[in-house]
């Protein structure tokens, strides 16, 4: 009589822990907190399940906010308690019943904790109230300073928890050792070590009323079918908490130009090159009224786009690039042409036929030698209005931001 195999529970990455920097008594430092947490569900396999004695597979796991549900709640207790072990500090849990308004009024010296899970995969085998297997996570972290009113470090660290053997335990308590384990390599960092023991007030910056200067990005000598992969880099997917929508890059500093519909109040999103890769975006400055806002992410290889200097001709081609739909769609590019000048709410706008949808918002519209010539903001077109769509000035857009472009004016 035949039997039936073992099946054996697929491994997770294994990554090594570093030692955490320990803090001697009478160290004086910040305390730190899990303020956020964010994810992204792709519906993706992120591991298998076994079940029964023999550990036969019984599925495909896949990441999503079911998955999430069943641990994400406990990180913040898991992250209090990996700084406590390592005597890193941690806020002190007020008594007092009545609070002095003048207190919480002023910023909080407590340094906020947010957190982006970037990868995950899990195995697991369940029999009854036992479990193997493992879990791994990838994590981003950022650390903020409420008084600095900004981020004052940032790393990406991973974390395995696989015991080897069954444990009594389900499989939520794998994905909160694996974000302990991340946590300890996070606590293992010297610079984060540094960014809270250091002695220098963080002061908020004073809002800046002097011009932004920029480096004026030199236009293209040929066509835009020519260049459209260069072109195509420097447009990203924006991210925030209500959706997503378009940037373009506008200085080799990393300095972007989008709607102010797009990031909302948010101070920081995601930003998706065509690449995939992925960048976090800092507002700069916004205008609700116009709808334009001004981001900052980290230097790139990317080629800015140019800005046109000189307004275009009615019934010059025109071309749209960005991410209709979300980042499925990201760089698209339509055509159209320049039908004429509007004005409403004393804003003036450019009118085009060209094919635009949710998600391009904020995206550049370009001349034919790929200068930018107005961003994204509305299209009618849904409403059975064709060719019914507008895009903000470039050169109203800088002026509304404050951005100078220094060097040739060239169209």
């Amino acid at each position: 009589m035949a039997t039936s195999a073992w099946a054996e529970v697929p491994q997770v990455k294994q990554v090594p822990e570093k030692p955490v920097i320990e803090f001697k008594d009478g160290t004086k430092a910040k305390a730190l907190f899990l303020k956020t947490i964010k994810t992204r569900f792709e519906n993706q396999k992120m591991g298998e399940m076994h079940k029964g004695w023999l550990c036969s597979k019984s599925s495909d796991m896949v990441w999503n906010k079911k998955v999430y549900s069943i641990f994400s709640g406990k990180l913040a207790k898991a992250f209090r308690d990996e700084l406590e072990s390592a005597h890193f500090p941690t806020p002190v849990k007020s008594e007092a019943i009545f609070e002095s308004s003048a207190e919480d009024d002023q910023p909080s010296e407590d340094l906020q904790v947010g957190i982006f899970i970037k990868e995950v995969n899990a195995n697991f085998c369940v029999k009854s109230a036992e479990t193997e297997g493992g879990v791994y996570l990838k994590i981003f972290w950022q650390v903020f300073s409420p008084q600095a009113q900004k981020v004052v470090y940032q790393a990406t660290t991973e974390g395995t928890y696989q015991p080897g053997e069954l444990v009594k335990t389900l499989p939520d308590d794998f994905f909160v050792n694996a974000f302990k384990a991340a946590t300890r390599n996070l606590l293992a960092q010297q610079g984060l070590y540094d960014t809270i023991t250091s002695t220098e007030v963080l002061k908020p910056k004073v809002a800046d009323p002097k011009i932004v200067k920029l480096e004026r990005i030199k236009p293209l000598d040929e066509p835009l079918a020519k260049n459209i992969t260069s072109l195509r880099a420097a447009v990203v997917t924006v991210t925030g908490e209500t959706g997503s929508g378009s940037g373009f890059f506008i200085s080799k500093e990393g300095h972007l130009l989008t709607n102010y519909h797009v990031v909302g109040s948010q101070k920081f999103l995601k930003l998706k090159l065509s690449t995939g890769r992925e960048l976090v975006g800092e507002v700069l400055r916004s205008d609700k009224t116009l709808d334009v806002a001004l981001l900052k992410a980290e230097q790139t290889e990317v080629t800015p786009l140019a800005v046109r200097s000189t307004e275009s001709n009615i019934g010059e081609d025109v071309f749209v690039l960005g991410s209709p739909l979300g980042e499925k769609f990201n760089t698209t590019l339509t055509k159209g042409i320049l039908s004429g000048y509007r004005s409403f709410k004393d804003h003036r706008y450019l009118q085009s036929d060209v094919s635009i949808l949710p998600g391009n918002s904020g995206g550049p519209l370009l001349d034919p030698r790929g200068s930018v010539l107005g961003i994204t903001v509305a299209g009618l077109g849904a409403k059975g209005l064709a060719g019914m769509n507008f895009f903000i000035p470039i050169q109203d857009a800088l002026e509304k931001l404050g951005i100078e472009l220094q060097g040739d004016k060239k169209p």
